[in-house]
């Protein structure tokens, strides 16, 4: 099982709940600081215990970008239909809120199967064309397919399968910028040779990097030019995401504080609505009175 897999499960708990089980969750609103930060406030499609539709209905007027979650698999799916596709965009408009579009984890992209690795990118290329209308600020690409521990012959094997197919996504989407890989449980260096020869961002994942107790601060520096995305919630040994209160005040301050003036999206990635609020409370907490510039 792919090591992404608990937060797959996760995110899909939640959205195949029917909102009719559930009393009605009480309304986030909009947090005071959103006019003091220089990022854009972003929250996942799977705040509410109901589909995507009800998610952005309800968050659109809160935050800044929804981060939809996509998953497709045998026994379950929530890619949507053109409709749904409209819904979503009048709404975004209306409330002039962006989506980042995080692309199924189910499939690897970088798997030794051959056949794993054009199923995933068969699901790739549908999600963008069907997604194409949002206008995303960004897809959020895993390059899975290999583990920590893998040796440098998989290494290099794993980025020789991947090269072509990052070409094929890249000659896709309207601006390839707009594709952002994200950091995962493996030496994100690994990724360094793929990123020089293509034009794609990065989205920075704080809580990988401080699951791995890696030197978060070099990669921020290394790589914040080029961030598009960042993630933020608590962690612990587990892949699974917490509420920002699991992770320690004085690193998300001090994270807070190095990221400067960054203007891209921020999502706080977590899944139902007691996590996300909580972590709404524990950022106000650790910006300050003055937003990051406390």
């Amino acid at each position: 099982m792919p090591r992404t897999a608990p937060v797959r499960l996760q995110f899909k708990d939640v959205s195949l709940h029917s909102a009719g089980l559930f009393p009605l969750t009480p309304a986030l609103s909009r947090p005071a600081f959103s006019r003091s930060i220089p990022f854009r406030l972003g929250v996942t499609s799977y705040v509410y215990p109901s589909d995507i539709l009800e998610n952005v209905q309800r968050l659109a007027p809160v935050v800044d970008d929804i981060e939809l979650v996509f998953f497709e698999s045998a026994d379950a799916s929530n890619l949507p239909t053109p409709g749904e596709i409209e819904k979503w965009r009048v709404l975004a408009r209306k409330h002039d809120v962006t989506f980042t579009v995080h692309f199924p984890i189910d499939k690897a992209l970088g798997s030794p199967d051959p056949v794993e690795r054009d199923a995933c990118l068969t699901s790739i290329l549908s999600l963008i064309e069907l997604c194409g209308p949002l206008t995303p600020h960004g897809w959020i690409l895993h390059l899975e397919g290999i583990e920590a521990n893998a040796t440098p012959t998989r290494v290099r094997e794993w980025q020789q399968d991947l090269i072509p197919l990052l070409r094929i996504i890249a000659g896709v989407v309207d601006d390839p910028r707009h594709v952002c890989v994200e950091n995962l449980g493996y030496p994100f260096e690994w990724c360094e040779p793929l990123l020089a020869s293509l034009p794609f961002s990065i989205c920075l994942d704080f809580g990988h990097l401080w699951q791995r107790n890696s030197d978060w601060k070099a990669h921020l520096q290394h790589w914040l030019p080029r961030t598009r995305i960042m993630h933020l919630y608590g962690f612990d040994t587990t892949s699974r995401h917490y509420s920002l209160e699991r992770a320690p005040m004085t690193l998300v301050r001090e994270a807070l504080h190095d990221i400067g003036n960054y203007t891209g999206v921020l999502t706080l990635e977590t899944f139902g609505y007691d996590d996300t609020a909580s972590s709404m409370k524990r950022l106000k907490e650790c910006l300050g009175k003055e937003g990051l510039r406390g």
